[in-house]
């Protein structure tokens, strides 16, 4: 991933959080399948988008700073 991707993709998933964490407080106060369902979705989304923001920064500073 570029700089630019690395950065987009860290902004999609600080939105995707803000839609999870209003979801999840829907759902403190109405349960609703429907709404867990879509969640789990979302909460999916977030882990998938997160992988090669994972991977790209591991491979590029390394564990702990230091690129092995």
């Amino acid at each position: 991933m570029t700089a630019d991707q690395i950065i987009d993709t860290s902004y999609d998933l600080m939105a995707l959080m803000t839609v999870a964490e209003a979801v999840a407080r829907v759902l403190e106060d109405n349960p609703s399948p429907g709404m867990a369902g879509a969640l789990a979705r979302l909460l999916a989304l977030m882990t998938e988008l997160n992988a090669p923001l994972h991977d790209a920064l591991e491979s590029h500073e390394g564990r702990n700073g230091g690129a092995k």
